[in-house]
């Protein structure tokens, strides 16, 4: 990926329930937000293309780094009143929620390969 791509930005988070992540209310269905994004941010997970060629990256994340993580998908202000309105009507869900929720394939494969990497990461951690 270059320094700014478009791709769907997927923020997680651990809690209690277990890996949750963020989704957006999009035409009447659940989804990813996406938009242009910095590459150059040392904390990105870059996850590999979906079999659509949709990209994708990963960063951990709760409600209130939420603003700032706002910031990287906008680039000018028409597209951010359409993105603030649709990032507002998000919420966390547990993954195992978060793929019963009529995403595309794409974004099902997104969310398996970052259970992975962050199952990998936490073990390491733990040793």
């Amino acid at each position: 990926m270059g320094l700014r791509k478009k791709a769907r930005l997927i923020i997680y988070r651990f809690r209690e329930r277990g890996l949750e992540v963020f989704l957006t209310q999009q035409s009447e269905q659940w989804g990813l937000p996406g938009g242009d994004l910095n590459m150059d941010s040392p904390d990105l997970i870059e996850l590999e293309p979906a079999d659509d060629r949709e990209e994708a990256v990963a960063v951990e994340g709760d409600w209130h780094e939420i603003p700032s993580l706002k910031q990287m998908l906008y680039e000018d202000a028409g597209e951010l009143k359409e993105r603030l309105k649709e990032i507002e009507s998000g919420t966390f869900l547990t993954v195992k929620e978060a793929l019963k929720s009529h995403l595309t394939p794409g974004q099902v494969q997104f969310l398996r390969e970052l259970v992975e990497v962050v199952t990998d990461r936490n073990s390491v951690r733990d040793i």
